[in-house]
């Protein structure tokens, strides 16, 4: 028999460590169809702080790198891809390729488990986020990779990685991507290895490619 430790891993389910099984209360997410709602317009109203919330972080973010990086470096915030979908928060257009950033805000100690994340709220209790920062980054990325592909480019190194900006990554090394804590660890992560000869053609060549529809270039 069992004792203690994650549940068995029966096939197709993802193991879990053991001080998640205890969590907090989940996060609330957007009603699906066919449920119902109590308060319909505080959850709108709530959805749309959610939203500033996390542009206000985007800014914040890209303010930060643009003063930060050297002037050949172009970042967007709020990025639209062409499939109309979810807005990306930070893309950086560097020398040597773009890097797809998840701006994320959570307090506290935070966990990564095959990319499955939570937030310790105390000894072997912890709450799991409603999606995954480091699964969102990556699908973030093949978003601007069609998006450039789309505008003529390809075989252009692109990177995605998850910023914390207050939490504490204490335990991230399954994550699929890179996790940074603080803008000035993210800052000396776009800079290392840096080319030393800046490219601004290169950069606003990418830049316009994210923009419009371009001849095929391979670069």
């Amino acid at each position: 028999s069992r004792s203690g430790g994650s549940p068995p891993n029966h096939a197709g389910a993802v193991p879990v460590p053991a001080w998640a099984l205890h969590s907090g209360p989940a996060a609330r997410t957007s009603p699906t169809k066919g449920s119902e709602v109590s308060d319909p317009i505080h959850w709108v109203l709530g959805t749309v702080t959610r939203a500033d919330a996390h542009g206000r972080l985007a800014d914040g973010v890209a303010a930060h790198l643009r003063a930060s990086l050297p002037d050949d470096h172009i970042v967007l915030a709020r990025y639209a891809p062409r499939d109309r979908g979810e807005r990306i928060p930070v893309v950086v257009i560097g020398r040597q390729g773009l890097f797809v950033i998840e701006t994320r805000d959570e307090v506290g100690d935070l966990v990564c488990y095959q990319d499955h994340w939570y937030r310790r709220l105390g000894p072997g209790i912890a709450h799991a986020l409603a999606d995954s920062p480091s699964l969102r980054a990556r699908r973030n990325a093949a978003r601007v990779r069609s998006d450039l592909g789309t505008g003529g480019f390809l075989n252009v190194p692109i990177s995605a990685m998850v910023l914390l900006t207050r939490g504490t990554a204490e335990d991230v090394r399954s994550s699929c991507v890179p996790v940074l804590a603080g803008t000035d660890m993210l800052v000396r992560h776009l800079l290392h290895g840096i080319v030393e000869t800046p490219a601004p053609e290169r950069t606003r060549s990418l830049a316009e490619a994210l923009a419009r529809n371009i001849r095929l270039s391979v670069v």
